[in-house]
């Protein structure tokens, strides 16, 4: 019994050292296996390309690499600033004309220059790896979704993505006021918005850092871009405007050197089939990387007598009659968009020739709110000033009361450098503004008369103010935008004032309260909200609205009121 018992045990043990063994030797082999495609790439005629600069271009890269053979394409990847911030090197893909000059350009000794790194032949595109039925089906519904846009958008904007909800409020807000108060137009400019209407359609995200588009369908889209281009207020949000044709999207690849040739073709026939009559163009192109490739192709098309022998069209930087317009408004960015973007048409354009003019059409937004030289004073300025008219334009009160107009009193917390007491005086008209900081104003506000500078905190101007005849109880606008703490202190403050007789029966306010803490803008909304429930239990509130203002920063809010 006892030798039966050591038998079966010792074929237990065989039969386990059996099994790893052979296990082991299974690994081996699936190591192998999974090795051996490392180890051997195929030749072809693309060659891989490590280590280029951030700064190289494609020119750099052809010259280097001609000597070895005809240079089909060159796709870069990197370039941008989310990759420079990992500390990582941009790389490139080169295309040969045949395998041989490839295989010269990888047996080719280690280069001495610094254009790059290393080289090997490219891995064979897998064809086996295919996208999922869910992948494809969101690539056709936002592809659909482009399309319905575009046939009815004739204009296009170019926006900050942190500012698009802002942009897309402040539009809806401006169209139902001119459809609630519709006025008599006796003067219809080009720069009239009061003119104008316009229904946004929708927006996607472009293929830029922090950058979209949004769709709008107008009235008179050249009025309404130039307003919006050129408007002090919108700076912040706005990049630039392209005119387009409804309905007209056309699919190119403008990322490559054959993708612009082909492209410029289609453009041409396009334009000089559209618009017959003499045309002199400047070309605006977004994403703006991809202009001087495309315009280079469109200018051999227009110098080609063959082609463009009537000289209908010509091409001119500064003296031009009509802006040609070519948006980017769709590119399918599924697995394997960087490989596929060298040779496939999987981009959408929408195209526009309008009338156009250097003066009114190719805008520095840096110069346009510089009218005194001092940067600083003139951002706070237009952030009042924006305040002012997106209340004065939303909800049912409408223009301020004349009551705060001509002779009243104001006070401005936070003041420094000046900017929203040197708003209140030229558009209130006030008598005299209390602009009370402990920091220094500027030059241009300090001389106007009826700036009153109390250079402390206003806990401390407060009791001053109070033993000041002509300041108690006569104060009728309170405006605020200091950094605290705890933005509560913003209405608390104010609240203070109320209670020890500063203020005028009615008082105007405008305060701007800053979150610290959170980063959605669920959560700072949600703060706000608590603050002004708590502010309005504490007083007499009327009129209050509150604003995510283009100048306010993505934690700010403005809260703006009457406080009886």
């Amino acid at each position: 019994h006892i030798g039966t018992n050591m038998m079966s045990q010792y074929a237990t043990i065989n039969f386990l050292i059996l099994t790893f063994l052979s296990l082991s030797l299974r690994c081996h082999q699936f190591a192998e296996s999974l090795a051996a495609p490392c180890n051997t790439v195929q030749p072809s005629n693309r060659v891989f390309v490590a280590g280029i600069s951030h700064t190289c271009t494609e020119q750099t890269i052809r010259s280097t690499f001609s000597h070895f053979g005809g240079v089909q394409n060159i796709l870069i990847i990197g370039q941008d600033d989310a990759t420079k911030k990992r500390n990582r090197l941009p790389y490139c893909f080169v295309t040969f004309d045949d395998v041989s000059s490839a295989q010269r350009a990888v047996t080719a000794p280690n280069p001495t220059s610094s254009v790059y790194k290393e080289m090997q032949y490219a891995m064979p595109q897998d064809d086996s790896r295919r996208r999922s039925n869910q992948s494809r089906l969101e690539e056709m519904k936002r592809v659909k979704q482009i399309e319905e846009f575009g046939q009815e958008t004739n204009l296009i904007v170019q926006v900050q993505s942190t500012h698009l909800d802002r942009l897309v409020e402040y539009l809806h807000r401006w169209n139902n006021s001119q459809n609630s108060h519709p006025t008599k137009r006796e003067t219809n400019t080009d720069t009239d918005i009061d003119s104008n209407s316009c229904r946004v359609l929708g927006s996607t995200k472009a293929n830029s850092k922090n950058v979209s588009v949004l769709f709008l369908s107008c009235d008179n889209p050249t009025s309404l871009a130039r307003k919006l281009y050129m408007d002090p207020l919108l700076a912040r949000a706005i990049n630039k405007s392209y005119i387009v044709q409804p309905g007209v999207l056309l699919k190119g690849n403008l990322a490559t050197e054959q993708g612009c040739n082909e492209f410029a073709k289609i453009l041409f026939d396009n334009v000089s089939q559209t618009h017959k009559e003499e045309m002199i163009l400047r070309m605006s192109v977004f994403p703006p990387k991809q202009q001087s490739r495309l315009l280079q192709s469109f200018d051999l098309i227009v110098n080609d007598d063959s082609i463009n022998a009537a000289r209908q069209l010509t091409i001119a930087p500064k003296g031009f009659s009509h802006m040609l317009s070519v948006v980017e408004v769709y590119q399918d960015k599924g697995r394997g968009w960087e490989r596929r973007q060298q040779y496939a048409n999987n981009k959408l354009y929408m195209i526009g020739v309008s009338p156009a003019s250097l003066e009114l059409d190719v805008v520095d937004t840096n110069n346009i709110m510089a009218d005194d030289g001092s940067d600083n004073v003139n951002r706070a300025y237009y952030k009042l000033k924006e305040a002012i008219e997106m209340y004065e334009a939303s909800g049912s009160h409408g223009k301020l009361h004349q009551d705060f107009y001509d002779g009243s009193i104001a006070l401005d917390c936070g003041s420094s450098p000046g900017g929203w007491t040197k708003y209140l005086i030229e558009h209130f008209g006030c008598q005299k503004v209390y602009s009370i900081d402990p920091g220094e104003l500027a030059p241009s506000v300090l001389e106007l008369k009826e700036a009153s500078h109390m250079q402390m905190k206003i806990q401390d101007a407060l009791p001053l103010l109070l033993e000041n005849e002509a300041a108690k109880g006569q104060v009728k606008i309170w405006v605020s935008d200091m950094c605290l703490h705890n933005m509560e202190d913003q209405a608390n403050l104010l609240l203070l004032a109320k209670e020890k007789g500063l203020l005028a029966s009615k008082t105007f306010f405008v305060l701007t309260l800053k979150c610290v803490v959170g980063r959605s803008k669920l959560s700072y909304d949600s703060q706000v909200g608590t603050v002004v429930d708590a502010f309005c239990a504490s007083a007499n509130i009327d009129s209050l609205e509150i604003f995510h203002l283009f100048s306010n920063r993505s934690g700010e809010r403005t809260v703006i009121g009457c406080i009886n």
